[in-house]
């Protein structure tokens, strides 16, 4: 048990190395009012619970399903993940929604780190307050730092080069990202190594279709925000090609799904 914790309520605690920072910037979803019954006063009481220090200004961002916040977690800087009721939806429903989104997104994190991907450092999951506890991470979103000019060619070759190597882990290893866009890639301070985020929408499937259409994601998350910088997505999609062992009918679902989507966007 620590600070009270309740054992019942606790789906692991894990102390890896790995960071974590926030997932979305404030603003990036919806406003996330979507009749969500729990304020910021009652997840601090959560928080105290566990033994961590927060404050009602400690919330780092807002989606439509969670809000982020910056807590002490057993003596370290981390973030507390919370996933909020939602009116809208009958509560038997949304508490199982709920709580199997919050299961498979901190499963999938755990996976993403024995293939080898640099991902968020579980902690913490409660789930019968559905909240996950992540190490937080000092760094900036990889959409901020494409943003900024300041990024040489280099740097655009080494991060693409260093996505493609995750990306093609992840899928080897039969999971889906279902969000990889430039928000969801912090580059760390201090090594610049780029940390893959968010696995919200995550979900296993070995299926190339499934893979195909999260690289078609990524690419067109990059052409639509950094039409200056497609170079990147170039630079991911031949090191991907170079790293994973079903490069060949991931690619070909990847082209096919392209392809659709191209055909979708001349027609209306």
């Amino acid at each position: 048990m620590v600070h009270g914790m309740r054992t019942d309520a606790i789906e692991c605690m894990m102390p890896w190395s790995a960071p974590f920072i926030a997932s979305r910037a404030m603003g990036d979803g919806d406003d996330g009012h979507h009749g969500d019954d729990i304020s910021v006063r009652d997840i601090s009481v959560v928080m105290r619970r566990h033994g961590c220090a927060s404050s009602s200004s400690s919330m780092l961002s807002q989606g439509a399903e969670s809000r982020v916040y910056a807590v002490r977690f057993a003596n370290r800087d981390g973030v507390c993940k919370h996933r909020f009721r939602k009116r809208y939806r009958h509560p038997t429903l949304d508490e199982k929604l709920t709580k199997a989104r919050l299961n498979m997104e901190a499963r999938t994190m755990i996976k993403a780190r024995k293939c080898g991907v640099l991902t968020p450092n579980v902690l913490c999951v409660d789930a019968e307050e559905c909240c996950v506890y992540m190490e937080r991470v000092r760094g900036r979103a990889l959409k901020e730092a494409l943003r900024s000019g300041a990024t040489s060619d280099e740097a655009i070759q080494a991060y693409g080069q260093e996505i493609g190597v995750a990306v093609s882990a992840l899928h080897d290893g039969g999971i889906i990202h279902g969000d990889l866009t430039t928000s969801n890639f912090i580059v760390r301070e201090g090594d610049d190594k780029v940390v893959m985020i968010d696995f919200g929408l995550s979900y296993p499937s070995v299926v190339p279709e499934d893979k195909g259409v999260d690289l078609y994601v990524l690419e067109r998350a990059i052409t639509a925000a950094h039409p200056s910088h497609t170079a990147l997505f170039d630079e991911i999609l031949a090191t991907y090609k170079k790293h994973s062992r079903f490069w060949n009918p991931t690619l070909n679902k990847f082209a096919e799904v392209r392809a659709r989507g191209r055909k979708r966007s001349m027609v209306g």
